[in-house]
This record gives structure tokens, sequence and C-alpha cells, in this order.
């Protein structure tokens, strides 16, 4: 009647845990981590298989042999070398069956009393050169209620096997006993020295109590007393005694959700503080490209202002030139110089004094136009170097979280690095140059693609020939015309009034296209660099939305996990 109340109970919160399970596998889902979606998976199916004793130790430690002394049966095939990388998962069964679950699970039916409430598991060796053992073995720990793990009694300093339990205690907290096997290799003496060993190792790992037993397959197989296997059946019995058995099962279950929702809150934490610290460089990197276009601003309008107060400077000679080639003598002499020599007219003069206004602005602008640009450009190198390392300092955090395989923080390193090889791009990269050299006019968003700095001087240098070419054109030409019509001396006045004011409104023609056209290309260069960083500002933006309610989903999971937990504790 107790075993039917015990099971009925069993049954009840099982069902409970399993639907528990379920809302964890689909919160797993949604992280996109394939591994805890595979131990949530097994759990699902460990909780309705029987409750799991797993052997793990490392090659020639004995354990085989133990185990089909404990079973009074030849399960395990003893041998001194791994000969195979297949899980056993041994149960009771009135006939013997073997089945392959899948490639690395072999389930072994065998007529043995003591499984009839516990099912045992054999893993391959900690220690064996098969490939893949190791791993093996590992991956089965979290599907585990209770774990033995074996040693020889002549040697427990096996380091694989203690490596083994560090795995165990730090990441799924599961439950250990100790097996010291083929204790009658080994001197009393020996025995006292090695079984204090271990207890002393188990309790450097926060293990309390250690549970030990000193075991002898050889004295068991043969009937000798004192072979310590009546020891281990008897812990295994209480162990199961009175249903213990199906609450330890669910509580090792819910430990094992509960190690999986503790990994899972550290990479959500550590995701959060990673997309807070994301989100300050993303207002670092905005505040340095304001700052840095207001100071290619500020670099632009020194270079226009200095090519302007040059133009006035060269203009001033012009014009004062200009009005003394307006003198009666000087009219004179080039009227009648110029019927001997046609090279002597007033026409070929003023041509000669636009081609010379033309020629020294043209040396003056190169020579400022250069000088500027290399400020210019030396301000957007800084800041592009600037932003590299800012986003060189983006360190990715390397804490315990990182055995929880979460694949939250796999698509930032992506972002960052992607953003990291454009912003270099422009700084290193010839295509936008060999761009510019074939069309220098044409510089649109769709060509910025990098080696923005390579380029750019001699973009300033063509804007400021264009903007004064197409002011100094025709200022001279059209006095020129006036001056031969016949009325040099009754117009004079108006004549030098009016290359004047040609020169001061082609002065302002100047200024005004070199301030839009060099404007407008930094514009269109600083549009570039924050588009750069568009994948970056718009991951974090995504990733903001799905935080919240993925740690109101954690939150909730824990609150349900508690709840189960305490009521498995206080009714079962």
């Amino acid at each position: 009647m107790l075993n039917a109340i015990v099971n009925e109970k069993y049954q009840e919160h099982r069902f409970k845990v399993d639907e528990f399970l379920k809302e964890l596998h689909r919160f797993a889902i949604e992280l996109d981590n394939e591994e805890f979606q595979k131990i949530i998976a097994n759990l699902r199916t460990n909780i309705n298989e029987p409750f799991l004793f797993v052997v793990v130790g490392e090659v020639k430690s004995g354990k085989s042999s133990f185990i089909n002394a404990l079973l009074k049966a030849d399960v395990c095939k003893v041998d001194a070398a791994p000969c195979t990388d297949t899980v056993q998962q041994i149960v009771y069964s009135e006939n013997g069956f073997e089945t392959m679950l899948n490639p690395n699970l072999k389930r072994i039916g065998v007529n043995a009393g003591i499984l009839k409430s516990i099912a045992i598991v054999d893993t391959p060796g900690t220690n064996t050169v098969i490939e893949h053992h190791h791993e093996i073995t590992r991956e089965f720990i979290p599907n585990s209620d209770l774990i033995l793990f074996v040693f020889p009694a002549k040697n427990p300093h096996q380091l694989s096997a203690w490596k083994l339990l560090d795995f165990i205690n730090d990441e799924w907290k599961k439950k250990v006993i100790f097996i010291l096997q083929q204790k009658d290799l080994a001197r009393p003496e020996e025995l006292a020295v090695n079984t204090e060993k271990v207890k002393e190792y188990a309790i450097k790992r926060n293990i309390d109590s250690p549970v030990i037993f000193a075991t002898s397959a050889e004295d068991e197989i043969n009937g000798n007393d004192n072979s310590g296997f009546d020891e281990v059946r008897e812990f295994i019995k209480e162990s199961v005694t009175g249903g213990k058995h199906y609450k330890v099962k669910l509580i090792t279950t819910l430990d094992t959700a509960e190690r999986i929702l503790k990994k899972i809150e550290d990479g959500l934490k550590e995701h959060k503080l990673n997309l807070e610290k994301d989100k300050n460089l993303i207002n670092k990197i905005k505040t340095r490209l304001t700052s840095g276009e207001q100071q290619s601003t500020y670099e632009i309008k020194s270079l226009v202002d200095r090519l302007v107060a040059n133009y006035d400077k060269i203009a001033a000679g012009v014009k004062e030139e200009f009005e003394e080639g307006l003198s009666v003598f000087s009219l004179f002499k080039r009227s009648f110089s110029s019927i001997f020599n046609k090279d002597k007219s007033v026409k070929s003069w003023i041509n000669d004094l636009q081609n010379r206004f033309e020629q020294r602005l043209q040396t003056s602008f190169e020579e400022i136009a250069n000088d500027g640009a290399k400020h210019f450009l030396n301000g957007i190198k800084h800041l592009l170097n600037g932003l590299l390392e800012d986003l060189g300092k983006i360190k990715e955090t390397k804490t315990e979280t990182e055995e929880i395989y979460l694949k939250l923080g796999e698509e930032r390193s992506k972002v960052i690095a992607d953003v990291r090889a454009k912003v270099s791009d422009l700084l290193a990269n010839e295509s936008f140059s060999r761009f510019m050299e074939s069309n220098p006019s044409a510089l649109a968003p769709s060509a910025l693609g990098g080696g923005i700095l390579a380029i750019l001087g001699a973009v300033i240098l063509t804007t400021t020939k264009v903007a004064f070419l197409d002011v100094t054109g025709g200022i001279l030409t059209g006095v020129g015309l006036v001056i031969t019509t016949g009325v040099l001396i009754f117009k004079k006045g108006k004549i030098v009034r009016q290359f004047k004011e040609g020169i001061d409104a082609g002065k302002e023609k100047f200024e005004t296209e070199l301030n839009q056209k060099l404007n407008g290309k930094l514009k269109l260069i600083y549009e570039d660099i924050d588009r750069s960083f568009l994948p970056f500002y718009e991951y974090v933006q995504k990733e903001e939305k799905k935080i919240l309610p993925m740690l109101e989903n954690l939150d909730s999971l824990e609150k349900k996990y508690i709840e189960l937990r305490n009521v498995i504790e206080n009714e079962f």
C-alpha cells in the first residue's frame, strides 16, 4: 500500500517536472542553445527511466569488474585496452537483451534483482585513447541520479578522473560516492592511507562527508568475505527504500534544471551588461562623429577663408594693373603698337592679364589647398583611429558562462569584427581611390567603401580648381570686348567700376561654391563613416528588444522551479 501511494505521488510530481522541463526546453530553443536543448531532452527521457547510477573511472581502474561483481553477472567486458566508445545502460530484464539506442548508447537487459529499482550506467574510461570517450562521459553526467567514482585502491590519484569530478561538481552539483576497487592488491596500511587521501581530495572539492567504499571484485566473485560489496549493496538498498529513489530522481533532475537556469541567468546578465557597454560605446561613437564633423567643418572654413583672402590679395593687384592699363598713355601706346604687332593690342593685353590672374590664383590655391587638405585629412584619420581604438577596447568576456554554450555573444562578436573591418577599410582600402581617379566629380554614398583619405586631398584640390575657374572664366573677356569698341576714354570710370564689381562678385561666387561643394563632400564622408557602424547600431537595438522578454521568461521559470522543488521536498 505504501509503495502504491509513493508511486502515485511520484507519477503526479513526475508529470509536473516534465511540464516544467518542456517550458525550459522551449526557452533553450529561443536562446538557440543546442547543448541545453540536448541536455533537457535527455532529462525528459531520463525521468521516465529507472534510478540511474553512473559509474565513471579511468581505464584499468577496475570499473567493469566492479559492475560485474555488483550484478553477479558478466555484463561489462573486462579488457586492458578500451574497445568501445559506447555508454552502456544496464537495466532489469527477465530475458537478456542488447539494444543500440543511438551510436553512443547501448541498453543491456540483465536479470539481476538489484536492477529492479535502479539502472547502472557504464561509461568509457576518462583517460582512454579512443576519440570522444571523455566527451561522451561528460555529456552523460547531467542525466545521472548518482555517480560512482571508481579508483584503483593502490592509486587513487588519477588526474583525468579528478578533473572530471571538478567538472561534475562545478557544473552540475551531482551527488557522488567513491569506490576504491581492487583492495585485495593493496596492503592494509596502504588502503588506509589512500582512503584518507580520497577523503582529502573530495573535501577540497567541497564534498562534505564523502562516502567511500573499498571493494574487491576478485573476492566477491570467489565468494570470499569482506569483499566490500555487501556495504555497497546496503547503501543502494537504503537509497531506494520507501521510494527514496523516486524523490532523489526528481530532485536530481531539478538540480540539473537549476544549473541550466543559473547558467542562462549568468549568460543573460553578462549579455545585458555588454549591451549597456555597447550603448555607452554608441553614444561615444556618435559624440566622436559629431565632434569630428564640427572640427572638419572648421578646417574647411579655415581653408576657404585662406583661399578667399588669397583671392582678394591677387585680385587687388589685378585691379590696380587694370586701372593703370586704362590710362590714355597706355591705351595710345598699345593702339599704336598694335598697328605693327597684334600681340601688343588692347585685346591681347586683356587676355594676358586674365591668363596671369588665373595662373597666379591656381598656383597659390594649390599650395593653400594642399596645406588645408593635410589638416583636414589628419583630423579624419585621427577620428577613424580613435574609433578603431574604441572598438578594440571591447573585450570578449571569458567567465564561467563560457562553458554554457550560450550563443548570445557570438553575433555580437561577428558584428563588432565586421564594423572594425569597415572602419579599417576607410583608412586603408584603395577601391575608393581608384573610383575617384576615374570619376572625381561623382562622390556619392555608393562609392564610399574605403580609402577616403587616400584621395580626399585631390578632391579638395579639384573642387577648388573647378570653383575658381567657373568664377574667373568670363570676368575679363567681357571687359576686353567693351574696351575694343572705341569708348575707352569716356567710359573708363564705369569700366573700372564694373571690372572691380565683377572681380568681387567672382569672389563671392567662388566662396559660396567652394563652401557648398566641400561641405557637401564632408557630409557624405561622415555619413559613410556613420554607415559603417549601422550593423552595430541595429544589433544593439535588436538585442535590447529581446533581452527584457528573455529575463522575464527566466524569472518565471525560476519561480516555477522553486515552487515545484518545495512541493516535492515537503509533500513527497
